[in-house]
Order: structure tokens, then C-alpha cells, then sequence
């Protein structure tokens, strides 16, 4: 199946035009433009016929009044930047993201499914990646094994919904496949959906973070194809040497480009053709800089060569995902995918030349798209909190002497320990005496269940921050002061979802995230304002991580170390087992 559809008539045009039987569409004149197949600057003329390329080289084309003539003496001109590995519900939707990568350069996508699989009947998550594609960007996906939230009554995560996705032509991938557990106990769902993903040829995405050569060994054995995990270059090199790719992340969790080329580069690895490059879900505020553009921009001043981190953003990918005889490259036959940039070493361009046609200029699109109908898919409401709340849900109590604290080593990371902490007169525990201590509570109201823990880390002083925002189903509520989190929660049942916080009875931040609880549709420039504010308010506290969005996500999250809230109860990842079992919201 082609990337785009075309017709016999295109077809033809493009024999015609390449042979100037036939007048070009467009005719960019004397850039440099990059070879990516020879790893060259040439100067040559770019020519296309409707949306891909006619011919490059030396030969001035059969023009007409129609033809689009670009100067781009001076300037030049590489390919459209592919990002191998998105996760595009970060407050943001798929729909702004893209909108976002294609102003700044990027005009392929290849994305994660997880939320969508998460809140959506698996029809409907169909359609809506089908309706994607109409998106100048390039539209791909991944199915997903495992639901990171030990859930699996979704449709898309049982065996069946798994090899209906796999099957469905927009999912090039499986993964990225974080339950390295079922594996090793052998769970029949996740094996076959492994074995299923060889069977049809499609690539298959690991998450093996820190990860020993024993490790990848089973992992590369069990059909994996690719980690974007590595945070030393020793970690690549491991990988490389074991057929696997290795995609180099710099991300608002893990930016860790600047020491992987530094580290490439001690060790003398070459920019070879089974690197990646990759922004593996940013956050909003990191949107500042950028997309795939700033990632390049990263791995070019950290002193990855220009020619090859370009290589690493276009070809490479196109070449692991079996595209690259469409896009990847400047050549003719391909996709006319083609970014004017005034320095090899500012990979931000400044015209988008997407599918053939002008896109975006100066890092704004030319035409806006148009809106996306987010009203057409059932995502699931938020439960609107009345009188039902009750503030002890926000109390601890605990029958034996120690409580059960979350200890943040880092934004996701959190290990256990148990704390002998003062009661009050109503045998709560009292976080008087510790400023950074806080309850943090699930409450999901469809298992009608609350799980309760205490943390430390998350910030000092904060009354009350409710989220659903969350790898898991329900509300996340954070603070110290029982009924101004139960305000919280009326309140981010009331906009419909979303992140809200909470001081001295003052809403001091607000961000409503309607679409299931997980995004909302602003554009990408006012989502980035948004997000920033409650970086700097949680800073304001004390937060002292790399980002806070990503630890409200990962609170949730069973795929991480060590510890986490589910709907089942207080969980340990490692052991694989309930500590503390979830009660009933009464």
C-alpha cells in the first residue's frame, strides 16, 4: 500500500514531467540540496509533477504559466522531518500536534494509540486515525500490548482487538511494549501479540530502560525491533550490536541527546543507518523550542555532524518502516516533502513544501486546517462530584504504626517506605510537621474504588491539585487539606476534565482537558502558555523535578518503577503484587 494514493493519470504526469514532455508543478531552482542517499550537498534543480518528485539535478524543467517557481539559490533544502516515535495526547491532541509539526517541519508522524485505546471503542479509534490522515502530515500508528494501568477489559487490549489493529493498514508498528513482565510470565495475550506483529511484517517498538545485554537479548529473541530507551551510549551500542535500532531521545522526561552524541562520539559509533532520532512525547512547555526541528537543533550543537543528524530524521526512519520508497529523501518518485532552511546548522525552515504543496512559512501555515471533529467521538465523561464527596476520602488513616509513603526520586520514579507518622486527635495522620508531605488519592467512581498513599517530593505546601490526567481511569487528587481538595475534585468534574489547583479557597490554576479527561484542542501557541503557568506555580512550591506533567501521568503508571496507584490498590511493579488494597468510595 502506497503512503498516498496515486493515479494513473499522476502516474503519467510524472514520467511526462521528468522527461519535460511536460510542464513542471513546481520548480525549485539551484539550492543545495541534501542527498541523503550519498550524505552530500548538491546543486541542483528540484522539480515536481502534483505531489512528488519529477527530477533532480542539472537540467532546467518544461515550465508554464502555472509553474511555481522558488528561488533557493543560497538556501537548503532537505527533507521533510519524520518523527519516529510520538505520543500525541500530552494535554494535546493528534489534530494539534499536527498542526504544530507541520509549521515547524516535521510532515511525518508516527504515533501511539494508547489513550485513544484507552477511552474510545476500538470502531471509533479506527475512524478517528482515519480521519488523521486527510492531515498534510503523514498519519501512522501503533497498536499497543498492554494498557499500563493492569487493565485489559478495553477492546483494543484483548487478543482480539490487538491483531484487528495490527492488521489495519495505518499501523506500521507494534508497541512500544512496556509490559516486560508478561513476557518473562509468559501472558499468551502479549506473546501473541508479539509473534502476530513478525507474522505481518510490521516492526515492533521494546521500552527497556537501563536494560542488560541478557535483557535485550530476550527482548530481541521475542521479536523486538527497536529501543528509544538508552540513556548512556553504551546503552546504544548494546543495542546496535544486537540487530536492534537504537532512536537517540531528547525529551521534556529524558533529554538526553546532548550526552548520547557526546558519549557516540568517545566511543567512536558512527552515525550509521540504524539510528533514530526522536522527541518521544514532549510536554507543552518544551513545545517552546520547537518539535522535531529543536531535536535536530540539539544533536547538531551537541556535535553530531549536520548532514547526519538530517539523515537520522528522515531517511533512517523512512528506511526502518519500509517507506522510504516515498518519503525519507529528495529523489524522484518520492513524496515532495521538502523543508528551504537558510543554514545547514538551523534546521528550523523557513517554507514547507508538504505533499507539493507550500504549507507553512516563517512557522506559520499558510491555510489553517480545518477543525477537527472531536464532538463526533464518544469519549468517556468525567463524573461531575456533588454532595458525594466526602472529605475523609482525603485523610490518612492507617490501623498499624506506619503509613505507606511515595518517596519521588525523580519526576516518575518513586520507591516505597513505610513511616511512622503523628495522628491527630481523630487518628488521621497530621502532615504538620512535614511541609512536603501530602495525600495523594485515586479515586475512579466506574470501580466505585479509592487508593490512598502519602507522598513526598511532589512539592511543599499544596492544598489541593486534582487531575485526570492520569495512565489510569478516575481523578487524581494531591494535597493537605481535605475539604479544599474535595473543592478540587467538584471542580475538575465541572469543566469536564482537566488539571485544577487550588489555595486559600482561590482556583489558582485551571486547565480543562475535555476530551476524555487527557487533552483539549486549543492550538499548540496557547496550550505551551497554559502548561508553562502551571510549571511555574508548581516550582513555585517546591516541585522540584524535570516535569510535572509527566509525574501526574506517571502516578498511575504500571510500567515504571516502583510503585503506583491503580483502581486494584497501592501496587508494586517489581513484585508484580497489591500492598495496600483499594477501598470502596462510600
Amino acid at each position: 500500500m502506497r503512503v498516498r494514493p496515486l493515479s494513473k493519470e499522476a502516474h503519467l504526469q510524472l514520467i511526462r514531467t521528468a522527461r519535460r514532455q511536460a510542464p513542471a508543478t513546481m520548480w525549485l531552482k539551484g539550492g543545495h540540496v541534501l542527498n541523503v542517499y550519498t550524505r552530500e550537498w548538491q546543486q541542483v534543480h528540484v522539480v515536481t509533477a502534483g505531489e512528488r518528485i519529477a527530477y533532480v539535478g542539472e537540467s532546467e524543467p518544461l515550465v508554464d504559466d502555472d509553474t511555481q517557481v522558488i528561488d533557493a539559490s543560497g538556501r537548503w533544502l532537505v527533507p521533510g522531518y519524520i518523527e519516529p516515535h510520538a505520543h500525541p495526547f500530552q494535554w494535546y491532541t493528534p489534530s494539534a500536534l499536527s498542526d504544530f509539526a507541520l509549521q515547524t517541519g516535521t510532515t511525518t508522524l508516527v504515533s501511539d494509540t494508547l489513550v485513544l485505546a484507552s477511552l474510545l471503542p476500538l470502531a471509533e479509534m479506527e475512524e478517528l486515525m482515519e480521519a488523521l490522515s486527510s492531515h498534510p502530515v503523514k498519519q501512522f500508528f501503533w497498536a499497543r500490548l498492554d494498557s499500563q494501568s493492569r487493565k485489559r477489559d478495553q477492546e483494543a487490549f484483548r487478543k482480539e482487538g490487538i491483531e484487528r489493529l495490527l492488521a489495519h493498514p495505518l499501523v506500521i508498528q507494534g508497541g512500544e511494549l512496556t509490559d516486560w513482565g508478561g513476557v518473562l510470565t509468559e501472558d499468551e495475550i502479549i506473546l501473541d501479540g508479539l509473534k502476530r506483529t513478525g507474522d505481518i511484517g510490521k516492526r515492533m517498538e521494546g521500552h527497556h530502560p537501563g536494560a542488560s545485554v541478557d535483557t535485550l537479548n530476550i527482548a530481541a529473541a521475542a521479536g523486538i525491533t527497536a529501543c528509544h530507551e538508552s540513556i548512556t551510549a553504551e546503552d546504544v551500542l548494546h543495542r546496535l550490536r544486537l540487530g536492534l535500532y537504537a532512536t537517540l531521545r531528547h525529551s521534556s522526561i529524558r533529554p538526553d541527546l546532548p550526552e548520547l552524541v557526546a558519549g557516540l562520539k568517545r566511543l567512536g559509533i558512527p552515525w550509521q543507518s540504524r539510528l533514530m532520532l526522536t522527541s518521544d512525547g514532549s510536554t507543552p512547555p518544551m513545545m517552546r523550542h520547537g518539535f522535531m526541528d529543536y531535536t535536530l537543533r540539539v544533536a547538531i550543537e551537541a556535535g553530531m555532524p549536520a548532514i547526519d543528524a538530517y539523515v537520522l530524521a528522515t531517511l533512517n526512519p523512512a528506511v526502518y518502516y519500509g517507506l522510504d520508497g516515498e518519503i525519507g529523501g529528495i529523489a524522484p518518485g518520492r513524496i515532495a516533502d521538502m523543508l528551504l532552511l537558510a543554514d545547514p546548522a538551523d534546521p528550523t525552515p523557513q517554507l514547507v513544501i508538504a505533499n507539493g504543496r507550500r504549507v507553512a512559512e516563517e512557522g506559520r501555515l499558510l491555510s489553517p486546517s480545518p477543525a477537527f471533529p472531536w464532538e463526533r467521538y464518544r469519549f468517556p465523561a468525567v463524573k461531575r462530584w456533588g454532595d458525594d464527596i466526602n472529605t475523609e476520602w482525603f485523610e490518612m488513616r492507617i490501623q498499624e504504626e506506619a503509613a505507606p509513603v511515595l518517596q519521588m526520586v525523580n519526576a516518575v520514579i518513586t520507591r516505597l517506605s513505610w513511616e511512622a507518622l503523628p495522628k491527630d486527635e481523630r487518628g488521621a495522620v497530621s502532615l504538620a510537621d512535614d511541609p512536603e508531605l501530602a495525600v495523594i488519592a485515586l479515586l475512579d467512581p466506574a470501580s466505585n474504588t479509592l487508593t490512598r498513599a502519602l507522598v513526598r517530593g511532589f512539592g511543599s505546601g499544596i492544598e489541593a491539585l486534582a487531575s485526570t490526567y492520569t495512565a489510569s481511569a478516575g481523578c487524581l487528587v494531591i494535597g493537605r487539606d481535605p475539604k479544599t481538595m474535595a473543592e478540587a475534585l467538584r471542580r475538575v468534574g465541572e469543566i469536564g476534565g482537566g488539571v485544577v489547583m487550588i489555595r486559600q479557597g482561590n482556583i489558582v490554576y485551571e486547565c480543562a482537558l475535555p476530551l476524555g479527561g487527557r487533552m483539549t484542542d486549543l492550538p499548540m501557541a496557547e496550550l505551551i502558555d497554559k502548561a508553562e503557568a502551571f510549571d511555574r506555580l508548581m516550582r513555585s512550591h517546591g516541585y522540584s523535578h524535570i516535569d510535572p506533567i509527566y509525574s501526574l501521568l506517571f502516578f498511575t503508571a504500571t510500567h515504571l518503577p516502583f510503585v503506583r496507584l491503580t483502581t486494584a490498590g497501592l501496587y508494586d511493579v517489581k513484585q508484580g503484587r497489591i500492598l495496600v488494597p483499594s477501598t470502596r468510595l462510600e
